[in-house]
């Protein structure tokens, strides 16, 4: 299947499961881009998870640059945790049949705004540095959690 037959479909809820990893891999790149300064190719590759990989990284480019690290990892592994759960909601909500819904019920805009919302998320994560931005970060995670939950309690309610 071509993407043009996919667009021509209006059934994107799918191509946003391949969508979403790749957005979950974005902060994960950025600390690899960020803390290399852009030389990739002198990444500890061998242990990257090691304590002594990151007391190095953290030696290497001082505290608030580590702590920007730190934050870009967290969004990576908090995108990885929230995946089944997005996958779960794009499944069930496509078998109830709500990928036929126009609007704002259906699966598209569930897409859509699901990685928009996960996008805002990922940002404010990075640049976030108080206590009171860490709050509109949680304000994306509800927001892209909770459609996941609407989808899925939609679809319980189609599927009995």
């Amino acid at each position: 299947m071509s993407l043009t037959t996919l667009l021509g479909n209006g059934n994107l809820s799918i191509a946003a499961i391949p969508a979403y990893y790749l957005l979950a891999q974005a902060p994960h790149a950025a600390a690899l881009i960020y803390t290399t300064n852009g030389k990739v190719s002198k990444w500890e590759n061998v242990n990257p998870k090691g304590e002594a990989t990151k007391t190095a990284i953290n030696k290497k480019i001082g505290p608030q640059r580590y702590a920007v690290y730190e934050r870009l990892k967290a969004a990576h592994a908090n995108c990885m945790e929230n995946m089944p759960l997005f996958i779960a909601a794009i499944v069930f909500g496509n078998m109830a049949g709500l990928h036929k819904v126009e609007g704002s019920g259906g699966l598209n805009w569930f897409a859509g705004s699901f990685l928009l919302a996960r996008a805002g998320y990922n940002i404010v994560y990075a640049l976030n540095a108080t206590q009171g931005q860490s709050y509109l970060r949680t304000l994306f995670w509800f927001l892209s959690v909770g459609q996941c939950f609407r989808v899925l309690f939609n679809a319980a309610s189609i599927l009995v």
